[in-house]
């Protein structure tokens, strides 16, 4: 009897190698991939973290480098606008808000006027503030502080009335127009409208009116008004000033009265109006020279641009 005829595709029957799915072996290497990119941005994340940390706590270990501007005043004709002085705190100091109503100064209203002549025999002898604190002093400074001012202030409808007892052992004043801060004399900075505008930055109704005493010899007392501007710096402010100044020398120093028109500040006064106030002293110790060596201020921090660093005045 015949066996039936072996059939060799009978043996490999099931043993055939099964073929790789090609779309499972896109997915594997997907993963992979996956997988591997995920842990870079583990490990880019991670290092970042650290880097930050590190330099974080290097620089907070670090003094913060401390700033001073200097006062600055563009050589133009002073009939044309022009930058102001910036008088800053010595680098030793630290600027810090003044709480409302810190340095309060009031004036009286009168129903006399002074005579402004300079001589403040008809004034009743009220201080209302007294400019002790240097809040300004050149490079180069000797450290001497020979200069201190009493201040007297009235008002009536028309004027502001100020009166200034000033002691300084040696008087210079050779500058004037917008300049005449660069010598012996006083400044006033007033804001205006500070009850809807209190902050850090000056505006148009930020005003400094600078009083000079002259020289005692050629030039005469005069005045200069800067005013803020709405970009946050002062210029000379337009229209001039109509201010009423004189001056008298004295033993030790000299003193000074003034009238400042209402309208020379764009106010009209009332009865417990409160205004932004900051009273200063500028000296010069060094003749024939046109320098701001020191200021002194009513105010421990005062400074020029900040409004927040200075004191009121209100009218009673």
């Amino acid at each position: 009897m015949h066996e039936p005829q072996h059939n060799l595709d009978d043996d490999w029957a099931g043993l055939e190698p099964e073929k790789t799915q090609d779309g499972s072996q896109l997915m594997l290497y997907a993963g992979i991939g996956i997988a591997v990119l995920f842990g870079i941005i583990v490990c880019g994340v991670a290092a970042y973290f650290v880097w930050a940390q590190f330099r974080e706590r290097t620089t907070t270990d670090e003094a913060p480098a401390v700033v001073v501007p200097t006062s600055v005043v563009t050589d133009t004709p002073t009939d044309t606008p022009s930058i102001a002085p910036t008088s800053t705190l010595p680098a030793t100091a630290v600027a810090t808000q003044i709480p409302l109503g810190s340095g309060a100064v009031v004036a009286s209203f009168t129903t006399t006027p002074p005579n402004i002549d300079g001589n403040l025999g008809d004034w009743p002898g009220t201080i209302a503030a007294s400019s002790t604190n240097r809040v300004y002093s050149v490079a180069g400074w000797d450290g001497s502080e020979d200069l201190t001012a009493v201040w007297q202030l009235a008002w009536d409808n028309g004027n502001l009335y100020v009166a200034v007892s000033v002691t300084d052992d040696t008087h210079v004043q050779t500058a004037s127009g917008n300049e005449i801060f660069r010598g012996d004399g006083v400044d006033m900075q007033f804001d205006t409208v500070r009850d809807a505008d209190f902050g850090d930055g000056l505006s148009p109704d930020d005003f400094q009116i600078t009083l000079s005493p002259g020289d005692f010899a050629g030039s005469s007392p005069t005045a200069f008004r800067y005013q803020g501007t709405a970009s946050g710096a002062i210029l000379d402010a337009p229209g001039g000033n109509s201010v009423t100044v004189a001056a008298q020398q004295t033993a030790d120093g000299y003193t000074l009265e003034a009238a400042i028109p209402w309208t020379d500040l764009n106010l009209e006064p009332s009865e417990e109006l409160t205004i932004g106030l900051a009273l200063n002293a500028n000296d010069n110790d060094t003749p024939e020279t046109a320098v701001q060596e020191v200021m002194m201020s009513h105010m421990p921090n005062r400074t020029l641009t900040n409004p927040t660093t200075w004191g009121t005045l209100t009218l009673r």
